[in-house]
């Protein structure tokens, strides 16, 4: 192969090479497991940051694997500027709640009145955050958080959800008692009242 048809085979190398590292994101952060009570909003930070020279948009989600421990999340685009390194990531906030993963002894219908002993072992559940960038004519156009391209990252997580013990709440009970007997000392009064008109 002569000097000529190299140049011109790395030229091409080059511009196929080109597009594929002219931009990205990058993840940074500081713990891969959690311990969340059921039943609570948790946020979680993240640093990204994005070294190359055009703009980058993300959104956080959690792996298929953790869907399992989530209620709803709130999932926003986020704007990375252009040659935002490491050390200057920008902090992503993302915030997910988890449902009621315990077992719960409860005596009406299986939601009222209920205890939990916390008597099961710690569930554990493993998975990722991923960090997914979105396609910048999607969110300029005004779509509903955009639409994901196939380049994206992931941080280990490990979530221990945390079990809160607490007895049998009778509040309601007592309230509902207490309004009951209210009612009927006011019929009663009604009731003696009509029969004094009457006389």
């Amino acid at each position: 192969m002569g000097l000529k048809q190299s140049v011109i085979s790395l030229s091409v190398i080059f511009l196929l090479v080109l597009p594929m590292v002219s931009a990205g994101i990058g993840l940074k952060w500081e713990q891969e497991s959690a311990l969340i009570p059921e039943d609570s909003n948790v946020c979680l930070t993240y640093g990204v940051y994005n070294p190359w020279p055009s703009d980058s948009y993300v959104q956080i989600g959690l792996s298929d694997s953790l869907q399992e421990i989530v209620d709803s999340t709130d999932v926003k685009v986020e704007s990375i500027p252009k040659y935002t390194f490491s050390n200057s990531s920008i902090p992503i906030k993302f915030c997910f709640k988890t449902p009621s993963v315990y077992n719960q002894d409860c005596l009406v219908f299986g939601k009222f009145l209920c205890k939990q002993e916390c008597s099961e072992e710690m569930k554990i559940y493993s998975g990722e955050v991923e960090v997914f960038e979105v396609n910048e004519a999607t969110v300029l156009s005004g779509g509903s958080g955009g639409s994901a391209t196939s380049m994206s990252i992931s941080a280990p997580l490990r979530v221990k959800v945390k079990c809160i013990a607490h007895s049998r709440n009778y509040s309601l009970v007592y309230a509902l008692v207490g309004i009951i007997a209210l009612l009927v000392l006011l019929w009663k009064i009604y009731k003696k009242n009509i029969k004094k008109n009457k006389k």
